[in-house]
């Protein structure tokens, strides 16, 4: 808010944090912090690039703290459902980009912010929350960047030996985040990465123990990863969108 203040004084009138920390799932050193800001009104030319220069101010000193990740939204934009090809300033992993499509314009951070955004500034704003466009992007993202990780990631893990050890990011990426769609799908609220391992493990037995490491890797525990665990995760993302649409389409 300080550099907010120093930059852009008066353009966002509340701002909220959402995701890891409100939800009780922030791991120092693996979770970022999300947040959305509220305006008034859409920031002018000269706002944008000051608003950059703000976010670029933020970037963590060595050793590196967590990335700032949010949207900037107006009180007009969230009283509406968000719609299929809108856009709004947006930072992630320090890349911030003054009309970004996708990333958290979505009506998964609309219900976020709903339900559990944390404030820090203002009173919450009116969230206009749709079941049906809700249920349409959770369906799309699965079969879109979901299905095609898994189509991407299985054959790399496949064309290495499986006891090879792979990094935990790609593997813990794959049985963590369709489960949190597939939750939201089936019971409409928001759940956690290390709870959705635990709500996917409960679907899918055969990949219990993988999500159990999962879940202690998350906590911070040094669990080790191989290919084998790769190819399996990409499996279950597979199976993920599968059940998705038997069961919740």
């Amino acid at each position: 808010m300080r550099a907010l203040d120093e930059r852009v004084p008066g353009l966002v009138t509340g701002l909220f944090v959402t995701g890891s920390v409100p939800l009780g799932d922030y791991w120092p050193g693996r979770s970022d912090i999300d947040f959305v800001a509220v305006m008034d009104r859409p920031p002018t030319e000269a706002e944008l690039a000051r608003l950059a220069k703000a976010h670029a101010a933020l970037e963590p000193p060595l050793p590196p703290g967590p990335d700032y990740d949010g949207i900037y939204l107006t009180r007009a934009q969230l009283a509406v459902p968000p719609a299929e090809d809108g856009s709004a300033p947006q930072i992630l992993a320090g890349d911030f980009q003054p009309a970004r499509q996708g990333g958290q314009f979505n009506p998964v951070t609309w219900l976020e912010l709903a339900r559990h955004g944390l404030p820090i500034l203002g009173e919450r704003p009116e969230v206009a929350l749709d079941e049906g466009v809700l249920r349409r992007w959770l369906l799309g993202n699965l079969d879109g960047y979901w299905a095609g990780f898994a189509a991407a990631a299985g054959p790399q893990f496949a064309s290495i030996p499986p006891e090879t050890p792979v990094p935990a990011e790609p593997v813990l990426w794959g049985l963590t985040g369709p489960g949190r769609l597939h939750y939201t799908l089936a019971t409409g609220e928001i759940t956690t990465k290390t709870q959705a391992a635990a709500y996917t493990a409960g679907l899918f037995p055969q990949w219990a123990e993988l999500c159990e490491r999962a879940a202690r890797s998350r906590a911070g525990e040094d669990v080790p990863f191989t290919a084998a665990d790769g190819l399996a995760a990409t499996e279950l993302v597979a199976a993920v969108v599968t059940h998705a649409h038997t069961h919740h389409a």
